[in-house]
């Protein structure tokens, strides 16, 4: 009963600021939606509220399905996808910011198994692995970089250390690569040949091999 009037709670809050967003000037974008689908996607975002993610992420999904026309049945089948993504790469990854989740729910969207997103998973405090994914997403979905190689190679790079500029610096090298004709998983190949060896591993990795320091 609680959490059944916990819900209701949060969705009349949740129309609350969208009013006071339409009182203040500012039209909700979703009331071009017919009313079917927006209670819809109204609801997901509202779940996602209620569940502690990053429920902006979920309304800009939407707004992207209106700005490229797409049929409101395929913008509530995205936006619920997107939301249950975001579950299961909080579930994958943990409890991360907005960010880093939205990376995460974006590489399952583009196959990433969540196996795969799990080898990103941080030990360490400080340490983001949305730059990684950013670009591991980017690689597999822009550039045609098969999956499995993809994935492989960012993993190993991630596990030794590599930063947010290695792998910046690795999809400006496959991008150029393939812009002069070489296929993407050669470019892969050869550009993670150029990123330095890091000699400090992750906290986690130093622990498993000196388990008594």
């Amino acid at each position: 009963m609680m959490r059944r009037l916990f819900g209701s709670a949060a969705f009349v809050l949740g129309v609350a600021a969208r009013l006071a967003a339409a009182q203040d000037g500012q039209p909700d974008p979703l009331s071009r939606l017919d009313l079917r689908y927006r209670v819809q996607i109204e609801a997901i975002i509202d779940s996602a509220r209620q569940a502690g993610l990053p429920w902006d992420k979920v309304r800009s999904k939407a707004l992207q399905g209106l700005t490229k026309r797409a049929d409101p049945p395929q913008i509530v089948k995205t936006v619920r996808q997107y939301y249950a993504n975001l579950v299961k790469a909080r579930d994958v990854l943990g409890r991360l910011g907005k960010d880093e989740l939205d990376s995460g729910a974006e590489a399952l969207s583009a196959g990433i198994r969540p196996e795969d997103l799990a080898l990103f998973r941080t030990s360490s405090a400080g340490r983001s692995p949305m730059r990684a994914l950013v670009y591991l997403t980017g690689l597999v979905t822009a550039n045609g970089v098969p999956r499995e190689d993809a994935v492989a190679a960012f993993a190993k790079l991630w596990k030794d250390g590599a930063g947010d500029s290695d792998f910046e610096l690795l999809w400006t090298g496959i991008g150029q690569d393939i812009l002069s004709g070489v296929s993407p998983k050669s470019a892969l190949q050869n550009q993670v040949r150029r990123i330095p060896a890091r000699i400090i591993r992750p906290p986690a990795d130093q622990n498993e091999e000196n388990p008594r320091s």
